[in-house]
């Protein structure tokens, strides 16, 4: 049962950078064939799982058996995609194994995907001030400490704090900027 399983989880359909995709599986190595190809089919018939991976997302994809009819006790096989999330097992139906294009696996990964994101717990979401303000930058120069946020600069010394707008701010900068030679002590 291990050796099955182990199999199951290296079983990888996954897309390159480039769009193209590729398959791997532990006895065969990698290979490349047309997806919706019959080639294509003809492997999926042969698996009862895999991993798929693509820039829309991922999950794992199996095969499951069901008796369709009870009289002839036919049976059918169809797949499902599963992903699990924060303790949450999410499933997609795929569909039989030749409705198994890849844009069926392409949209499965793309569904369960922002199915996730729209279940994240409180703690795995940006607040919106975290979002909204982004920390102010400090200098520290002596006992001068500047803060620059999107307001302005705030200037602490030890017994005071002065607030400059950001076009004061500006200008202090632009002075400064100015005068940068003769506070250096180099002369034209």
């Amino acid at each position: 049962m291990v050796h099955a399983r182990e199999a199951r989880l290296n079983t990888v359909i996954e897309q390159t950078f480039d769009g193209s995709y590729f398959i791997y599986e532990p006895e065969a190595g990698q290979q490349y064939f047309a997806p919706d190809s019959a080639e294509w089919f003809a492997w999926l018939g042969g698996r009862m799982s895999f991993s798929f991976k693509c820039h829309q997302g991922h999950f794992t994809a199996r095969k499951e058996i069901r008796k369709r009819d009870e009289e002839t006790q036919a049976k059918s096989a169809y797949w499902y995609a599963y992903r699990r999330a924060y303790r949450t097992l999410h499933k997609r139906y795929l569909g039989t194994a030749e409705k198994l294009t890849l844009a069926v696996l392409e949209e499965a990964a793309y569904t369960l995907h922002e199915e996730i994101v729209s279940n994240l717990p409180p703690s795995q979401l940006l607040t919106v001030q975290s979002a909204q303000k982004p920390p102010p930058h400090t200098l520290t120069l002596g006992s001068l400490i500047f803060q620059c946020t999107d307001d302005g600069l705030s200037i602490k010394t030890p017994g005071e704090r002065h607030s400059l707008t950001r076009m004061q701010a500006a200008d202090l900068l632009s002075y400064l900027y100015d005068q940068q030679r003769r506070l250096l002590g180099k002369q034209e």
